[in-house]
Formats: C-alpha cells, structure tokens, sequence
C-alpha cells in the first residue's frame, strides 16, 4: 500500500479491520501509520528549520553593506567585519578578514584587499612630500 493511500484511507481500515475482529491485522496497520506518522514529524521539523535558515540568511542579507571591496555586518550603527566579498558572493560565507600592515586578508581564499585608509594616506604624503631637511645653522660663525 502507497503511502498516501496508508494515511488516507489507514484509519478507516484499521475501524474495519477491528470490527471484522482481526485485531492481529489491526495492529500492524497501526504501527505501519505510526511509522509514517513520525517519519512525517521529522521532515516537517526539517523543513521548518530549514525556513528559519532561510528567514536568518535574509535577515543577515539585509545587514550587510558592501563598502566597494568587502562586507561589513551592520548592527545597531556598529560595524562587524569585515568579511571577504570573494566567500559571501560564491558560497555564502562570511570570513572575517585578518588585518595586515597595509591591506586585509582572507584566510579561507587568499583574497587580498587594500585598506583604502592607509592609501588615502600615502596617496596625500606622495602629493605633499615632507619639506627639504634644512642645512644646520653654525654655532660658531667664521
């Protein structure tokens, strides 16, 4: 007997087959349904975990702000991050970047990303370079 057919009509032969007195036959429709029964407990469980994942990512989704080379978690005007642009795209994973000297690293990619505010800063020293040292004034003069 499909399953669709066991819980459709299982109850109402299970009544018949009581009624006949075949108690015997009774009792392995019962527990073939409550078989069926728990089996569908489980997936309806799975599946309502799987929707809270999903509402979760969404969630997630709507916190994060691309700053034009990697992702930061925003919660409550606070910055989290950042995380590789290269692992949330493709997979979906968000992998916090290691700060290096001059630039930020995923460890999980390889990924490297400049940090724009350590450039911004060289870029202003290139365009006004330190004054010329001075020549030393005498101590004594000649």
């Amino acid at each position: 007997m499909s399953k669709k057919l066991l819980h459709a009509t299982g109850f109402g032969r299970i009544h018949q087959l009581i009624c006949e007195d075949r108690a015997d036959e009774a009792k392995e429709l019962l527990r073939a349904l409550q078989h069926e029964y728990i089996g569908l407990v489980e997936e309806n469980e799975a599946l309502k975990d799987q929707i809270i994942e999903v509402a979760q990512v969404l969630d997630m989704a709507e916190c994060m702000e691309f700053d034009g080379q990697k992702y930061w978690l925003t919660d409550e005007l606070r910055h989290k991050g950042p995380y590789c642009q290269l692992c949330y795209d493709r997979d979906g994973l968000l992998m916090r970047l290691q700060k290096q000297q001059r630039h930020w690293k995923c460890q999980c990619c390889g990924n490297v990303f400049v940090d724009a505010k350590i450039m911004k800063d060289t870029t202003l020293r290139r365009a006004f370079p330190a004054a010329a040292p001075r020549p030393p004034i005498p101590l004594f003069g000649k």
